[in-house]
């Protein structure tokens, strides 16, 4: 009897201790269920605000002086990548519904702004010199080797603006720009292949479009470095923000002092800058970098948004191919 009474005691006991653990766990749940929402919320927020705010910047475009407008849409891109980095981060307590909602929110905003800064920093075109007064002018000067070209002597082509020089449609050439030619100025570099661009110097901005084979060494460039299209070539370049689109097979010896920038791009190979010539030194100084900050493996790619899993566009180049650059 006395047994029976005791097993009655244990079981009511038993189920007691499985009561209070149920309401524990439920209690629990909606604890962890309201957590879950409080971060939902509060990442709607800041996701929405962030993206208000990048529409506000977008509409100021217009008003936005011509000599200022590219560092304007650097601030721009900067402020998506950061957001895109926020997303990425927040994938882990994030619905798929509201991932797809907000990176579709992101390609939107980042094709919108591309669109714009299009049309407002159009391409720049290029024109010829007079011919005769070039026949003049080399007649008393004569040109150097075939095989180099020396922007300010040698070659017809200029760009319209006048702070902007550089180089188009160019193939098998080594083509240089002294240093009085390109301080404080934007250089452009297009439509050419198998040539060797040396830049040495510290100029404002540095644009690589549509080139094939090339090797482009470059002092410190005091704002931005935009390349596109560009396939199978080396690029050693520092800056404090860059951005490449729409490029392949590249080896980039890399100093920015911001997170780069990669979309629509693949079997990209990054190292540390290492490029050596007389007055770097100096034009790190002119250029307003901090030579012993750089952010060499700080990519950011726009089509890869997994914050756990490395993108598969780019990666560190092998400690074996990491050589130092002489100019």
């Amino acid at each position: 009897m006395a047994t029976k009474e005791q097993d009655k005691i244990s079981l009511i006991f038993k189920r007691d201790i499985e009561r209070k653990e149920n309401i524990k766990k439920q209690k629990d749940i909606k604890e962890l269920n309201c957590a879950s929402n409080e971060k939902i919320d509060y990442f709607h927020e800041e996701f929405t605000m962030k993206c208000s705010e990048i529409e506000n910047l977008l509409s100021l475009s217009s008003n936005i002086s011509l000599g200022n407008l590219a560092e304007h849409f650097n601030v721009i891109f900067k402020n998506l990548s950061l957001l895109q980095k926020y997303v990425a981060d927040s994938n882990l307590f994030l619905r798929s519904y509201d991932i797809k909602k907000c990176n579709d929110i992101l390609h939107n905003l980042n094709e919108k702004t591309k669109e714009l800064e299009d049309n407002l920093l159009p391409k720049k075109r290029f024109g010829f010199r007079n011919k005769s007064k070039l026949t003049n002018k080399t007649e008393e000067n004569p040109l150097p080797s075939k095989d180099v070209t020396d922007f300010a002597v040698k070659s017809s082509i200029q760009l319209n603006d006048h702070n902007s020089i550089g180089f188009s449609n160019r193939s098998n050439e080594v083509l240089c720009l002294k240093e009085s030619d390109i301080h404080k100025k934007n250089i452009d570099v297009s439509n050419s292949s198998n040539c060797t661009v040396k830049i040495l110097g510290s100029p404002s901005t540095l644009h690589l479009n549509t080139l094939k084979s090339c090797t482009v060494l470059c002092g410190p460039v005091s704002t931005s470095i935009f390349a596109s299209n560009c396939e199978n070539c080396t690029l050693v370049i520092a800056c404090q923000q860059f951005r490449l689109h729409s490029s392949k097979q590249l080896k980039i010896f890399l100093h920015v002092t911001s997170r780069a920038i990669i979309e629509d791009c693949s079997e990209i190979y990054i190292a540390p800058y290492k490029l050596k010539y007389a007055k770097i030194e100096e034009h790190f100084k002119e250029s307003g970098l901090d030579i012993s900050s750089n952010n060499w493996q700080s990519i950011d790619d726009f089509n890869w948004l997994k914050a756990n899993e490395h993108s598969p566009n780019w990666s560190l180049m092998d400690e074996n191919d990491t050589v130092e650059w002489t100019a």
